[in-house]
Parts: C-alpha cells; sequence; structure tokens
C-alpha cells in the first residue's frame, strides 16, 4: 500500500513537471485586423500564420488567434485557439483542425468599421498570461491606425505587456503613407514607444515573412 508521504511527494513531482514544461512552452497571439482597407489583407495574414507559424508550434504550444475590430477587447473576438496536446500525433491533429478553422476565416467577407488595436492588444495579454508559457509573443497583421468607436477608452498600463515580444508584420501602408513615408514611421515609432512603457520585451516590424518563420524557428 502506497503510503501517504508516497503520495504526496508523488503529486509534488506531478505538479512541478507540470509547471516546468509550461516554462518551455511558448504561447502566441495573433492579431488580425478586420476592418477598413486592410479587410483584404486577411488571407494573406492566414497563410503567413499556416506556413510560417503553424508548423513551427510544438506539443505544448499555445495560439490564438484574435480579429481587431470595432471592440476587439472580448472575447467574441477570438477567432481560433489551441493548446497542444503533449502527444505528437494528437498535436499535429490539432494543427489540421486550426488550420481548417483559419481558412474558413480567410473566405470571410465581413469587416468592421473601427479598428481596436489596443484592445485586442489587452485581450492578448490576457490570454498570453493565462498560460504561464516561459515563451510569450504577439503577431499583429494591421496598418496600425488605431480608430476607436466613439466612448471607447483604451489604455495600455505600464507592465500589461511584460515579458512579451510584439512584433508588426505585413504592415499596410496607407495612401498619405506613400505621399508622405515620415507618417508611417512615425505611427510605428509612437506604438514603439507606447508598447514600451507597457512593459514589452521586444517590438519589431518585419517586412518578410521568412524573417518571421525564422525568428519563430530561432527561439
Amino acid at each position: 500500500m502506497t503510503s501517504p508521504r508516497a503520495l504526496a511527494a508523488s503529486a509534488l513531482l506531478l505538479a512541478c513537471a507540470c509547471s516546468d514544461g509550461r516554462a518551455h512552452a511558448r504561447a502566441t497571439c495573433v492579431l488580425i485586423d478586420v476592418s477598413g482597407t486592410y479587410a483584404d489583407q486577411r488571407t494573406e495574414a492566414v497563410r503567413i500564420v499556416e506556413r510560417g507559424l503553424l508548423p513551427r508550434l510544438r506539443p505544448g504550444d499555445s495560439l490564438f488567434v484574435i480579429r481587431i475590430e470595432d471592440r476587439s477587447y472580448d472575447r467574441a473576438s477570438v477567432e481560433a485557439s489551441v493548446e497542444l496536446d503533449s502527444q505528437p500525433s494528437r498535436a499535429n491533429a490539432q494543427k489540421l483542425a486550426l488550420a481548417a478553422k483559419l481558412d474558413r476565416f480567410a473566405q470571410a467577407r465581413s469587416h468592421a468599421r473601427y479598428t481596436d488595436i489596443s484592445g485586442a492588444l489587452l485581450l492578448a495579454s490576457e490570454y498570453l498570461r493565462e498560460t504561464r508559457a516561459g515563451r510569450k509573443s504577439i503577431v499583429v497583421f494591421s496598418d496600425m491606425k488605431e480608430e476607436l468607436p466613439r466612448g471607447s477608452r483604451r489604455s495600455l498600463d505600464p507592465g500589461e505587456l511584460a515579458g512579451i515580444d510584439v512584433t508588426a508584420i505585413n504592415v499596410k501602408r496607407l495612401a498619405a503613407d506613400n505621399l508622405d513615408p515620415a507618417g508611417y514611421r512615425s505611427r510605428l515609432g509612437e506604438w514603439g514607444t507606447r508598447l514600451g512603457k507597457a512593459g514589452a520585451a521586444s517590438w519589431k516590424v518585419v517586412l518578410d515573412p521568412e524573417e518571421l518563420a525564422q525568428q519563430f524557428a530561432r527561439e
């Protein structure tokens, strides 16, 4: 008969193993803008996720896909989510199911009037913290021009994004950006400052999807 002391020791070892597994896992939130002129980039964003990020997820990793829309700080804005099983065969099946869900999302034609980037970031940070993963990332697909509905207020408090790496990719340039590139660069710089004050571990703007894939492969 197993002694109570042995049972307690086994439970402690199991808890430590689970904790250690989470510490080595990676959690990623992908934010995809479905508003205004960026809505036509939805298919490209999904393609990059499916080819660059999804294949690099390992058992125990988590992925969340959140829409940037009128009011993004809402669980209803979560388009898809998965925490991969520890068994590789089951994890691969989960990846295929997620890819199928993203394909359906890519084919949708609806779009939002406003662009609540901050709300999506707030929601993403909550999901990432909940995973307790050792590595946390946010990948943003947007033109990075925020437009909030009347009455909406958003604030990224110090520490909100602590320990989270934020990468913007496929940032669509606005018509005004082509006339004056300074506007585009200023917009990205302002986001970098704001995210830094919120505690983000890093802020990058990536032009080449392959660079994003390599970034995840290196880590």
